[in-house]
């Protein structure tokens, strides 16, 4: 396991004045290694301030949905952290309702509506097959905002072991 990330986090809560023992979880956008440093770069540029999943998805796996203030390290396919994010917004609602404002949050393709129905449909559908679940208009999706709080900045002797 890459130590990386829970010791930023550490050095983030020591340098912002949050408890250590603050919730946090250690993630990479996408599932693919391209589609992760892809994603890990908009959230540095500034261009991803969303993401969405299937409600469904989180009851099958028992994890608990998020909530505002919660904290990510966001780590690029390497497992090598780029920043940490904080939920600012937690929205539940059908399919149907994602709006082309929420759709340019995720910071994708050509920011539209359709760009990113697409898209999501073709990502989400081998989880909701996988659990028996049907992906339509109606399907719940957990639409987040977040905002970058902190960028990672390796030490010197990091930087240059690479």
């Amino acid at each position: 396991m890459n130590l990386e990330a829970p010791k930023y986090w550490e050095s983030f809560c020591l340098k912002n004045g949050v408890s250590q023992a603050s919730l946090y979880e250690i993630f990479a956008f996408g599932n693919t290694k391209e589609h992760a440093d892809e994603l890990a770069d908009l959230v540095l540029e500034g261009k991803k301030t969303g993401t969405s999943s299937g409600y469904e998805l989180y009851q099958m796996d028992n994890e608990p949905l998020p909530k505002v203030g919660d904290y990510s390290v966001v780590v690029n396919s390497s497992k090598v952290p780029i920043g940490i994010i904080q939920t600012v917004e937690v929205l539940i609602l059908p399919w149907k309702e994602i709006t082309e404002e929420l759709a340019a949050t995720e910071g994708e393709g050509d920011l539209s509506l359709m760009y990113w129905q697409k898209g999501h449909y073709n990502y989400f559908k081998p989880y909701y097959e996988e659990h028996g679940l049907l992906l339509n208009e109606e399907t719940k999706i957990v639409f987040e905002r977040f905002q970058l709080v902190d960028r990672y900045l390796p030490k010197k002797e990091e930087i240059n072991a690479y």
